[in-house]
C-alpha cells in the first residue's frame, strides 16, 4: 500500500505541472497539502466522476435514440417480437456501459498506485460503484473521499438509466400489448399515443 506521506509519481508529476502558476512555496509542500486537504483526492476523483458521466452520457445519447427510432419502425411495420428483442439488447448496452464505468474507475485506481493489482481495483470499485459495498475499503489515508466519490457517481448513474428505461419500455410493452390481443399498440392502456376510437 502507498505510504501518501511521501512523494509518488503522481504527486511530482502534477507538482510540474502546476509549476509555472502556483507559487513555489506550495509546489514544493505538495505532498503535504495532499495528504492534510485531500488535494489529490478531490482533484482525481473530481475528473474520475466527470469522465464517468460524460461516458455515460454519451452512451444514453446513443442507446436512447437509436432503441425509440428502432423501435417506433418496428411497430409500423407490426414486427413485435423484434421490438421485444430489441428491448432486451438495448438493457444489454446499458448494462456493459455500467460496467464500462467500474472500468474507468478502476483503471484510475490502478494507475494512481492506490491499489496493489486491477483485479482489486475492478472489485473495489464495482463494489463501491454500486454501493453494494462488500469490499473492504482499500484505499490509503488522504484518497478516503475517492471513494464516496466513485458511489456517487454509481448512484447517480443508475438513476439516469432508470429513467431512461422507464421511457423505454413505453414501446416495448406497446408491442407486447399487440402481440399478446392481436389489437392496434396505440390502443394499448399504457400507450403515449391517444387510444383509437
Amino acid at each position: 500500500m502507498p505510504d501518501p506521506a511521501a512523494p509518488g509519481p503522481v504527486a511530482e508529476a502534477v507538482a510540474q505541472a502546476m509549476a509555472p502558476v502556483v507559487p513555489p512555496r506550495i509546489v514544493e509542500h505538495l505532498d503535504t497539502l495532499a495528504v492534510n486537504y485531500d488535494l489529490l483526492d478531490f482533484l482525481f476523483g473530481g475528473a474520475g466522476l466527470m469522465a464517468v458521466l460524460f461516458f455515460h452520457g454519451l452512451c444514453i445519447a446513443l442507446i436512447y435514440p437509436w432503441f425509440m427510432q428502432r423501435s417506433r419502425d418496428m411497430l409500423h411495420r407490426r414486427t413485435y417480437w423484434r421490438v421485444e428483442m430489441l428491448f432486451f439488447f438495448s438493457m444489454f448496452l446499458l448494462m456493459m456501459t455500467h460496467l464500462g464505468e467500474i472500468m474507468i474507475w478502476a483503471i484510475l485506481v490502478f494507475q494512481l498506485g492506490l491499489v496493489d493489482t486491477l483485479r482489486e481495483a475492478i472489485t473495489f470499485c464495482g463494489s463501491t460503484y454500486t454501493t453494494v459495498g462488500y469490499n473492504s475499503d482499500l484505499m490509503p489515508e488522504g484518497w478516503k473521499v475517492m471513494t464516496m466519490i466513485i458511489a456517487l457517481s454509481g448512484m447517480f448513474s443508475f438513476a439516469w438509466t432508470t429513467g431512461v428505461m422507464m421511457l423505454m419500455l413505453k414501446p416495448f410493452h406497446a408491442a407486447q400489448y399487440a402481440r399478446i390481443s392481436g389489437r392496434d399498440p396505440q390502443n394499448a392502456p399504457f400507450s403515449t399515443d391517444s387510444p383509437k376510437n
